[in-house]
């Protein structure tokens, strides 16, 4: 009997081989090797983090920068392969109800934002070419044509304002190169993924030049739906494109115009049930009763026998859909002038996203969910960058406005059909409280079971902010910075709450409200650059986040009830090192955080309220310190080591679990006690080109996805590694590569949701599995 291999087969096996002999590749000896050089340092990576270029080894902030020849080493697909590699970093797609893949999660450190929804700011501020998004949607970037993302740790609150106080992510594109050239890339992995991306430069006369950039990104889904024609949860369709046209007339003037757009046909994040407790209190029993009504007579009842709680298996119907489109446009101008360096940076983006979920995770069509969003922006900043008094005095000015319109339509269905099996009974003969009876057609109390609901939330914002930093030389070692950033803030929020069946608007709907607030986040610090290759650095920094609306308030008077900013001190030292010729590199920090008015969701009477509402209020205040440090070893020119490591202290000061679910001893959303990583690279020599071959390694302790730190949702303590090898031929012209991803097939809940106040059951989304793949690289 002949086996038939598929492509994945193939490919699998080929990168299995191919990892397993770069053992003895890395210790084989060569005659074509040449005899180390003895001057081999350790590269200058250059920042923007403080808005102007500077080494990373001279720049007082914590950061951890990724290269575009790191992401190729790494094989690094997507921004949040960065949070997996990054000690007291997590960058992740998805963590609430619906949140689609393409909706950011990230955290810094143990501050960000859980919930993607419009009216949630987030806790870490997320820029592309300086241009700073608004919304999470759409910020799990693909890192197709990226020069460089650096990760800046901590409040940035000066110099990029509101939103973040985990820290910042500034991703870089690539420009066009001087001469005609490009690359093509083709990737083939497990689960039939295929990619291709590529970029042509085209130089446009003297001073001009363009480069255009494509790449698209297809796999089928890993975890099966055998209720739903035996199709897959998890297909990824993504494309992106980016062209950006650099024109220099002269030595002092710069203009880039720059455009991008993202489309993404795939589903929505694969979700399986943790635990089903199949049971809920309080009379009557939700599921009993539509079970009684809806699921039996169908045919299909709900009950825990009928759902999976394999993470490889989805037992829903539903369909799991997403659906995005967004991008937008940039217009930098800078101009250097003999004192400083004007610099003008021009933005409008937009984005629509749809996403689809089952929320039951059985054949029975209980639960479900369909939510639209869409968003558009335009931002305006000015910078002025220059030096006075012969050198002594650095200073960086600048002026933000920022303004958005967002809207969005969510469907949220549970126990989908009661409410008309409910009017088809013959009269009120079902008790569900003393004195209310549920049945019978044109009941109002019938109302209390039609939880097919359409939220329509909107929110304007316009947002103006002026700022200003100066560094002072006290001597050529010694700095003193000092900085202060004014913010004001105003929104408008509508909200509106109808059952779709009955067409009958809430109580109290729809709601207009308006609020605005003011802050001022300044910054101070020091430095000492203890020798050419030693900086110590201490600062102190206060970090802002928004104020807003709840976005999916219990009833009106909730909804229209506004909650104040989060207020963030940060305190941290820090050391940046070249050592030992510099083929050493060693960065450390240590960091105090005192986090007051945390944004949490109350179930409380709310003021002018008569019961008990959900909503979201400033209750509690915590404590955040930490360590962190990172190392890069050059033993060779062509043998390097990495290392870092980060533990992470957080605790509540003050909680209220009576109004929130979260005490005193609740852990902090994603907040690992430790992460370290570990990471070894080797190029060796051939007669026919180089064979880079690398293994990189993370673990993370147990942390939880959710605010009341659920059991069922926990995030164990996990590993991951990766490996890569890469033939390149002498010309650097072609690269032939295979790789592994999540080598170990760790299995763990990379993010959850707890409904189980409603239906009883906890939902989990689950990591990626093992992926083994080839690549194919051409340059010309």
């Amino acid at each position: 009997m002949i086996r038939r291999f598929s492509t994945a087969d193939v490919l699998g096996r080929t990168a299995i081989v191919a990892l397993g002999i770069s053992t003895a590749l890395w210790s084989a000896p060569t005659a074509a090797q040449p005899v180390e050089e003895s001057d081999a340092v350790l590269d200058v990576i250059v920042v923007t983090a403080r808005k102007k270029a500077e080494s990373m080894q001279r720049t007082p902030i914590a950061i951890t920068a990724v290269t575009a020849e790191e992401i190729q080493a790494r094989s690094f697909a997507s921004i949040t392969d960065i949070g997996s590699f990054t000690p007291n970093v997590s960058l992740s797609a998805g963590a609430t109800d619906i949140g689609g893949a393409v909706n950011a999660v990230f955290f810094i450190r143990g501050i960000g934002q859980l919930d993607y929804a419009l009216t949630s700011d987030p806790g870490v501020g997320m820029y592309v070419d300086g241009v700073y998004l608004g919304r999470a949607q759409g910020a799990v970037m693909e890192l197709s044509d990226i020069a460089q993302v650096e990760v800046l740790k901590g409040p940035q609150g000066t110099l990029y304002g509101k939103n973040t106080m985990g820290g910042a992510i500034n991703v870089t594109t690539a420009d066009p190169g001087r001469e005609f050239g490009g690359r093509i890339g083709v990737t083939m992995g497990e689960d039939e993924r295929i990619n291709f991306d590529g970029y042509v430069d085209a130089p446009l006369g003297d001073t001009m030049g363009a480069r255009f950039a494509l790449s698209y990104r297809s796999q089928e889904g890993f975890q099966k739906r055998p209720f739903a024609n035996d199709d897959k949860s998890g297909e990824e369709g993504t494309l992106v494109s980016r062209v950006k046209f650099v024109w220099a007339p002269s030595d002092q003037t710069r203009v880039v115009l720059s455009g991008d757009y993202t489309r993404i046909r795939a589903d929505a994040n694969t979700v399986w049930i943790t635990q089903n407790l199949n049971t809920l209190a309080g009379p009557p029993n939700l599921v009993a009763l539509w079970n009684g009504l809806v699921g039996i007579p169908s045919g299909m009842p709900y009950t825990a026998d009928v759902t999976s709680v394999d993470p490889r298996v989805n037992n829903g119907t539903y369909p799991m859909r997403l659906e995005f489109d967004g991008g937008g446009v940039s217009l930098k101008i800078e101009h250097q002038f003999d004192a400083f360096l004007l610099r003008s940076i021009s933005s409008y983006r937009a984005i629509d996203s749809r996403n689809q979920r089952d929320m039951d995770g059985s054949p029975a069509d209980f639960g479900y969910a369909d939510y639209r969003d869409e968003q558009w922006q335009i931002s305006q900043e000015f910078n002025l960058i220059g030096s006075a008094f012969d050198g002594k005095l650095d200073w960086t000015a600048g002026a933000y406005y920022f303004k958005e319109d967002a809207e969005s339509d969510w469907t949220v269905g549970l126990a989908a059909g009661l409410y008309p099996a409910l009017e088809a009974l013959p009269g009120p003969i079902i008790p569900f409280a003393p004195g209310i009876n549920l049945g019978g057609a044109g009941n109002p109390f019938n109302l209390l079971m039609e939880l097919v609901d359409l939220y329509s939330p909107s929110l304007k914002t316009n947002s103006y902010a002026a700022f200003l930093e100066l560094e002072w030389h006290a001597t050529d070692a010694l700095s003193f910075i000092a900085g202060v950033r004014y913010t004001r803030d105003e929104k408008d929020f509508g909200f509106t709450q109808s059952g779709i069946l009955s067409g009958v608007v809430d109580p109290g709907f729809p709601v207009s409200a308006s609020e605005s607030w003011n802050d001022i986040s300044p910054r101070f610090g020091i430095k000492y650059q203890a020798s050419e290759d030693v900086l110590l650095y201490a600062s102190v920094a206060k970090g802002y986040k928004a104020g807003s609306y709840t976005a999916r308030p219990s009833d009106a008077i909730a909804a229209a009830l506004s909650y104040d900013p989060e207020e963030l001190w940060a305190y941290e030292g820090g050391i940046k090192s070249d050592l030992f010729d510099r083929r050493v590199r060693l960065n450390g920090a240590v960091f105090y955080y005192d986090y007051k008015d945390l944004q949490q969701q109350t179930n409380q009477v709310p003021p002018g309220g008569a019961g008990p509402a959900q909503y979201t209020d400033n209750i509690g205040s915590a404590t955040i310190w930490g360590v962190e440090a990172d190392l890069t070893f050059l033993v060779t020119s062509r043998f390097t080591l990495f290392g870092s490591v980060g533990y992470l202290n957080s605790e509540y000061d003050e909680a209220s679990e009576v109004l929130t679910g979260v005490g005193l001893d609740t852990p902090l959303v994603k907040a690992p006690k430790w992460s370290a990583t570990a990471a070894a690279q080797y190029i060796h020599p051939m007669a026919g080109g180089d064979l880079l071959m690398r293994v990189d390694y993370s673990y993370v302790s147990e942390n939880f996805p959710n605010a009341r730190a659920t059991a069922q949702l926990r995030q164990e303590a996990h590993s991951l590694v990766n490996a890569r090898m890469a033939w390149t031929s002498p010309q650097e012209d072609w690269t032939v590569a295979v790789y592994g991803k999540n080598i170990f097939d760790e299995k763990y809940v990379a993010n959850g949701f707890d409904v189980s106040e409603f239906v009883a059951y906890f939902l989990g989304i689950p990591s990626k599995p093992r992926e083994l793949g080839a690549q194919i690289i051409k340059r010309f």
